[in-house]
């Protein structure tokens, strides 16, 4: 029987939200094995000076354990 657990986790990066996604994913798979899917919840960012100074991603990373 195969069980799906949920991680939930927040991505940074200084370029875009969609790096930011890719960076939650990559810091994940360090640790995390048979990663099937990834929901993102939304998106924030810090602003210095008027402008974006980083972005962030709300995800939600699944993966898949053997019972």
């Amino acid at each position: 029987m195969t069980i799906v657990k949920i991680l939930e986790l927040v991505g940074s990066s200084d370029n875009s939200w969609d790096d930011a996604v890719k960076n939650a994913l990559a810091d994940a798979s360090k640790t995390v094995k048979h990663i099937v899917g990834i929901d993102v919840l939304g998106f924030k960012a810090e602003v210095a000076d008027n402008k974006i100074a980083n972005y962030k991603a709300h995800v939600k990373v699944a993966f898949s354990v053997e019972r």
